[in-house]
């Protein structure tokens, strides 16, 4: 097991250098990391990397923005070569693309054009990606569901574009965790590997990363599933540090980005409220509303070390 959320990231890296976030995940005892690249791939800070992660015997993945026009060519082309120049060490880049889709996009229309162009990055992206032989990992992050993330990387034909699977993102898109990890399974390259708490507010529902063990998700039965495709799956830690996420479902404005072209079944709005009421949460979910800075960081090192323990104790990770 590697890494640690993206609330801790743009921390790390908001105040040091891309290459703290490994020395924080090494000094936890994790195997793994996700981080970025130098801005500007210098040679010394690439190396740098490099020396870390051979040094402390760890994996990384690389977060990486995927080309958005042929301008963008040149500069992604060195970031996927110094990926691939990490003696092996650099399971796949990734990116997440877009925001949350019923707050990124006003109509169906927008999110489709959005949808298109990055599809077509990708297209772009993939010759580069083969001569480097580095797998991107396409997040489902809020904005597709997961029978259209599937559709796109099974539509791109290529051994080098896969998914990363995050667990729960697909709450807030109208589908139970377990709908999610069935359809993506087969394409996941790395598991974004959180337990999650729910419930309902006045407008839809609730949602937040909670420490492993405090969530309904079965982790060891997942960890089994995603070893048994393959022994060495990573699964990255993720923990978010926040007031919990709202999802606004019972909004008009919540299903304007829908229509024909991505439907939601009325089956999987039940099923998703039924989950939801059969999961209500074990302990107050996690908030950040009233706290100070240091608060907050107190809070989300106390929830990333009990998520370690906890997979320590009873993952065989």
């Amino acid at each position: 097991m590697g890494s640690a959320g993206p609330g801790l990231r743009a921390r790390i890296q908001a105040e040091g250098k891309a290459w703290d976030i490994i020395e924080y995940c090494h000094g936890k005892g994790l195997g793994a990391a996700h981080t970025s690249l130098p801005n500007d791939l210098n040679p010394a800070g690439v190396a740098k990397i490099r020396q870390q992660v051979n040094r402390y015997d760890m994996r990384l993945t690389v977060g990486l923005r995927t080309p958005r026009t042929e301008a963008d060519l040149g500069k992604y082309e060195a970031a996927v070569k110094a990926a691939s120049e990490m003696d092996g060490r650099v399971v796949c880049v990734h990116d997440s693309f877009s925001g949350r889709r019923y707050e990124q996009f006003k109509n169906a229309a927008e999110y489709h054009t959005f949808f298109d162009a990055c599809k077509k990055g990708v297209q772009m992206a993939e010759p580069i990606l083969r001569k480097y032989k580095m797998p991107l990992a396409i997040e489902n992050h809020k904005a597709w569901r997961s029978g259209e993330l599937a559709d796109w990387v099974k539509s791109a034909g290529s051994e080098y574009i896969g998914v990363c699977l995050d667990l729960v993102n697909n709450v807030s898109l109208v589908e139970t965790p377990q709908q999610t990890i069935d359809t993506l399974a087969p394409y996941t390259l790395f598991v974004s590997f959180k337990d999650i708490g729910v419930d309902f507010y006045d407008q839809g529902i609730l949602l937040s990363e909670v420490p492993f063990g405090d969530g309904y998700l079965d982790l060891a039965g997942i960890v089994a599933r995603f070893q048994k495709k393959n022994p060495a799956m990573l699964f990255q830690l993720e923990m978010l540090t926040r007031d919990p996420l709202k999802v606004p479902v019972f909004t008009e404005q919540y299903w304007k980005v829908y229509d024909d072209k991505s439907p939601v079944s009325p089956r999987d709005l039940a099923m998703l409220i039924e989950w939801v009421r059969k999961s209500p949460p074990k302990r107050p979910l996690p908030r950040t509303s009233g706290l100070s800075p240091e608060g907050v960081l107190a809070l989300e090192d106390e929830c990333n070390q009990r998520s370690i323990d906890y997979a320590r104790a009873y993952l065989p990770l």
